[in-house]
């Protein structure tokens, strides 16, 4: 066979569990299927072509997840259904099960990011046959803990640097708990901000965004839907999240030991999901394998260094999956 008549360019709606949901599948067969899950309301079908570089090791399954992307787009909140955790979880492991038969491939490794992680743990222990490796980047572990800890990281950083207007967000929320998205926001355009690395690498996916926002490049987007705003789908859809992702403890909910192999890529400098929690949670977990790899110079959006994750894939990923 020649290598056209293994590629994978396939984009549809599939039905998962009565709804609609959008699917990008790109790619080689012959290589291991990789699907990526981000945080509620974030979807990477549009930016494709950001991770196209992938495309020559691993066949990518991009999933707009219900609250996002094409799929909001086509169902709308009514459409779509109620929006929880254990129903991420449910249609997740549906998706991953369609496109492993669609590939034909015994299994697909997970890549997740920030709330993604949390989506993607649980599919990673409830199906571990279906899943060949799990990959974490901003690795949510104990929600309450995290904040706890970035708040404490922020303030450090916003006396050091002698920000004044830093300083006063924070110190004006005061401490979590908080009460509502709003407030979370306000420290999390802090706890979130782009490290130089990361704004670099990142730069060139605006482009991509505005065109999605166009509808272009048809290849990848939805025939005659006409996307949300990326930023207030996610906000929206971690609104309705909300509740059960602030009281969400990897320790307390998940067990202990995974049936899978475990890698979390994870940003020195996240003021986000701070790194140091992550660190003791790998060391109390057990898996089949589990890998630990702490990127200086990122932080919580260490996800989108694509050159570096790539050759993380390849170095400590691969070998296990392939």
């Amino acid at each position: 066979m020649s290598r056209d008549q293994y590629r994978v360019d396939e984009s549809l709606f599939v039905a998962i569990h009565g709804v609609e949901q959008w699917l990008v599948l790109r790619g080689d067969r012959r290589n291991p299927a990789l699907m990526v899950v981000p945080g509620p309301g974030v979807a990477t079908s549009a930016w494709a072509p950001f991770f196209a570089a992938w495309e020559d090791g691993y066949t990518l399954i991009h999933w707009d997840q219900p609250g996002g992307g094409a799929t909001q787009a086509k169902n709308g909140d009514r459409g779509t259904g109620p929006l929880t955790l254990a129903r991420l979880v449910d249609d997740g492991i549906a998706v991953a099960d369609l496109a492993r038969h669609r590939l034909g491939v015994p299994r697909v490794a997970l890549l997740c990011a920030s709330g993604g992680t949390i989506v993607g743990l649980m599919m990673t222990e409830r199906r571990p046959d279906l899943f060949s490796a799990y990959v974490g980047s901003g690795q949510i572990v104990d929600w309450a803990r995290q904040d706890a800890l970035s708040y404490r990281l922020l303030l450090e950083r916003a006396r050091a640097a002698n920000d004044a207007a830093m300083l006063a967000d924070l110190e004006r929320i005061g401490p979590p708990p908080y009460r509502d998205t709003a407030t979370d926001a306000v420290k999390s355009k802090y706890a979130g901000a782009w490290t130089p690395a990361e704004a670099a690498a990142v730069a060139p996916l605006f482009p991509l965004v505005a065109a999605a926002m166009q509808g272009r490049p048809a290849a990848y987007l939805a025939p005659g839907l006409k996307l949300g705003d990326p930023r207030a789908d996610a906000t929206a859809a971690y609104d309705r999240l909300r509740p059960e992702i602030v009281a969400f403890d990897a320790r307390r909910q998940l067990k202990r030991r995974f049936d899978v192999p475990l890698f979390f890529f994870q940003g020195a400098d996240d003021a986000f999901t701070v790194t140091a929690e992550v660190c003791d949670y790998v060391a109390e977990i057990e898996a089949t394998r589990k890998c630990l790899v702490i990127l200086e110079g990122a932080g919580h959006s260490a996800f989108f260094l694509r050159d570096e994750i790539l050759r993380l894939l390849d170095v400590h990923v691969r070998p296990v999956v392939a």
